[in-house]
């Protein structure tokens, strides 16, 4: 998605950009991206591009770390059953299969359980532990989950000793555990908060491994990439010990011993690609995430745990296949919820969806997909019969923990955070939650609508060229993620020189930019449909995120760009064969603010009762945030001194008008100022009245139209006149000389024919003017 805002950072920190340039021999563009980041010291500087000496802490500090370590030691010396009970996401699976390899490895007896999503929800719950204990379980290790559990452990079967070993935040009642490994508890003095439930997992295999070893400096990481895998799958923050582990990961994983972690690389990267955290959030992570979404997350631990390669490759496709089917069902749904809110009518604070039958695994995919394109909190539900599950997904803002609290009188139950939530609510509670959600939406945002916007790390000044071997240094900042974004730059003020569809369907943009002396390449992914809002000539800022091309020998820096900024939008569909009426009702639904200038506005206003619809002229209403030429009246303003618009008034101007309306306006305008053919008829028109009444009085001539649809203006009658083809008396009208006349010669006819030939140029100026000259108009004011 392209934002049409970008958001201006303090770029007056040359001074440390310069030293770490000097200190470092950085390029002043990665440079200004580590100041923007607050990355000023030099040593930290470096040991965040180079990676720590030492990149683990000691985890023992982790509270309650010893007990549970003994515990576990005590089963494996005694060959007690254990069991790890793990959540259904990618960093449950991965810290199950993490701890399970590692305790297999060294002669434990242990199982893992996954609870399903759709039977049995999330956390822990009873009649799991008590199947758990009748198998003969005496030890049960969760990872991931069961910080929330008080209850169910306190419950839990005698003889079952419990450790839970979780990384989200605790509640105030904790589970009356043997341990609870927590960073996020409260008296825990571990120095990273940041760690995901599989670091956690990881930590204790540190901890297991050091006291096993007798060896307190032994940091045990050979199955490091599962948990890098479920690092970045979780979005927890890729900095301090977890940017390490990343790091460490990434780099072990193209080399990785797991059959199951090769075969999943191998149905999801092509051969060579490298292998970045891009490649887990947005295709090995999905894949694992389909198991527990679709069906049962066993899957996923069965391939990360496989020992034969066969076995693995089957499991792999059987997860990739599955990815597959959620992404068709999460397609089939958001299209569904796409038709749903065109029966409700345009969304302005919230959007509140539901049907019968959406799966219930797959309706937080779309709500997130639904807020992005609409910029509002959503929540998406999956009706079963008289109750029905929720997700909802927030916008920065807003937090929906404390919006859905406002509206807990109609709700079963909800939980969540800031940005996430899910909820029960019973199906006939729906509308008036749809209404209260909403108002309670706009009072939180203080009726003010939010409008997402770009934010660069640095504006490159237009003197420096982002060449390909700053553009490389860049890499030096991955692994990229949650508290470490790719690196996004500005242009503060570009100009856009052309611009040009891509691809064989034509669904990409291309730019060519200007800034400076500098040109640049810039591509627009799956923005072809905006290809009418960008025109050659455009100034306007524009945030990118930098990426070096080589084709056919030469390599350049492309900018796969983000945000586009323009002080003066013009959507030009002038040239475009489109239903104005379907276009007008797409603008009127989304944009509140929206002044349609037409030459009749009378006929217009009979169509769209509630808009507002001006005539040419008008003065534009205040706080206008849209306007529509809508016809070839449009010439009238399309000059210095006439524009509605003014200089400093952003907003975005349509130009609906197109070929036929051009066509329309110049037949009329010929019918104001015939011809000689007009004005033939025309005299026909006045002498077939007069010879039926004979002197016939003036002001009723005026009031005929020609058979050619031309009205009989004062102004051809004062022609007639000059020619003597009329005589006028008294008021009176009457047949004059029918001899031979040469109308050319007739100054009334002459200066006739140099008015239209004035209004025609004036006319068809409006279809030839560039939208950059318009937008000269506009910047002129009025």
């Amino acid at each position: 998605m392209i934002y049409t805002r970008i958001r201006r950072t303090d770029e007056a920190r040359e001074p440390q950009i310069r030293t770490l340039c000097r200190e470092l021999g950085i390029s002043p563009l990665l440079a200004g991206i580590l100041v923007r980041r607050d990355l000023t010291e030099p040593e930290k500087v470096k040991e965040f591009l180079e990676g720590k000496t030492q990149p683990y802490y000691d985890p023992f500090r982790l509270k309650d770390m010893d007990r549970a370590v003994d515990r576990i030691l005590q089963a494996l010396q005694q060959g007690e059953p254990m069991t790890i009970y793990g959540d259904y996401d990618v960093d449950g699976t991965s810290a199950s299969s993490l701890l399970y390899l590692f305790l297999q490895a060294r002669g434990a007896k242990v199982d893992v359980y996954v609870p399903r999503r759709d039977r049995e929800g999330y956390g822990l719950n009873g009649p799991a532990l008590e199947k758990i204990a009748a198998r003969g379980t005496k030890l049960l290790i969760t990872v991931d989950t069961g910080i929330s559990g008080a209850q169910v452990v306190a419950d839990a079967p005698k003889g079952l000793d419990i450790i839970i070993t979780d990384h989200h935040l605790a509640p105030r009642q904790l589970p009356p555990a043997l341990a609870v490994v927590n960073p996020n508890q409260p008296g825990d003095e571990y120095p990273f908060k940041g760690i995901a439930g599989v670091g956690v997992a990881f930590k204790l295999c540190q901890a297991l491994e050091q006291r096993r070893t007798g060896q307190p400096d032994l940091y045990w990481d050979e199955l490091i990439e599962l948990v890098a895998l479920g690092t970045v799958a979780d979005m927890v923050p890729l900095q301090d010990e977890n940017r390490e582990i990343v790091r460490k990961g990434l780099a072990r994983m193209p080399h990785s011993p797991l059959p199951g972690l090769q075969a999943l690389i191998h149905v999801t990267v092509a051969p060579g690609s490298a292998i970045n955290s891009g490649t887990i959030g947005f295709g090995l992570g999905p894949r694992i995430n389909a198991a527990g979404r679709l069906d049962d997350a066993m899957t996923a631990v069965k391939l990360l745990t496989a020992r034969d390669p066969e076995t693995a490759k089957e499991l792999a496709e059987e997860l990739n296949s599955a990815n597959q089917e959620r992404q068709a069902l999460s397609q089939k749904i958001f299209e569904e919820a796409e038709r749903q809110l065109a029966k409700q009518g345009p969304p302005e604070w919230s959007l509140v969806l539901g049907e019968e039958g959406w799966h219930p695994g797959v309706i937080g995919i779309v709500a997130s997909r639904m807020t992005e394109k609409y910029h509002l909190p959503s929540v998406l539900l999956s009706i079963d019969g008289e109750t029905a599950k929720g997700s909802c997904r927030s916008i920065p803002p807003l937090d929906l923990y404390q919006a859905l609290d406002r509206c807990r009188d109609h709700l079963v139950q909800f939980g969540g955070h800031a940005q996430a939530a899910g909820l029960t609510i019973r199906t006939a509670e729906i509308p008036a939650f749809r209404e209260a959600f909403a108002r309670v939406v706009a009072e939180m945002l203080d009726h003010k609508p939010y409008e997402p916007a770009a934010v660069p790390d640095w504006f490159v000044p237009e003197d420096r060229e982002i060449t390909p071997e700053a553009v490389a240094q860049l890499a030096q900042m991955e692994p990229f993620g949650v508290g470490n974004p790719a690196p996004v730059l500005g242009f503060a003020k570009a100009q856009i020189q052309e611009v040009s569809l891509l691809g064989r369907d034509h669904n990409h943009l291309k730019f060519l930019l200007k800034q400076g002396g500098f040109r640049y390449k810039g591509l627009l992914w799956q923005e072809g449909p905006r290809f009418h809002s960008f025109y050659p000539g455009e100034v306007a800022a524009v945030a990118f995120s930098p990426r070096v091309n080589t084709f056919r020998g030469v390599t350049a820096v492309d900018l796969e760009v983000s945000a586009v900024e323009a002080p003066y939008t013009i959507i030009d569909w002038r040239h475009e064969n489109r239903n104005k009426e379907t276009e007008l009702n797409s603008i009127l639904q989304k944009d509140k603010k929206t002044v349609v200038y037409v030459e009749d506005s009378v006929a217009l206003k009979e169509k769209y009762p509630e808009a507002c619809i001006l005539p040419y002229g008008d003065p534009l209403p205040e706080e206008t945030g849209v306007v529509v030429f809508w016809d070839g009246g449009a010439e009238k303003v399309l000059q210095p001194g006439k524009f509605p618009l003014k200089g400093d008034q952003p907003g975005r101007l349509y130009l609906l008008y197109g070929r036929e309306d051009l066509l329309a306006r110049r037949d009329a305008l010929r019918r104001q100022y015939p011809d000689l053919a007009g004005l033939r008829v025309c005299y026909t028109a006045i002498r077939n009245r007069l010879r039926e009444q004979g002197a016939c009085q003036e002001a009723q001539l005026r009031q005929l139209t020609a058979e050619n649809g031309c009205p009989i203006s004062q102004t051809v009658l004062d022609i007639f006149y000059e020619l003597h083809l009329f005589n006028r008396e008294a008021g009176l009208v009457s047949l004059g000389d029918t001899g031979h006349k040469n109308m050319q010669e007739s100054k009334g006819f002459q200066a006739l024919q140099a008015e239209y030939d004035r209004r025609f140029q004036a006319l068809n100026r409006s279809w030839k003017l560039q939208p950059a000259e318009i937008a000269a108009l506009w910047a002129a004011g009025r």
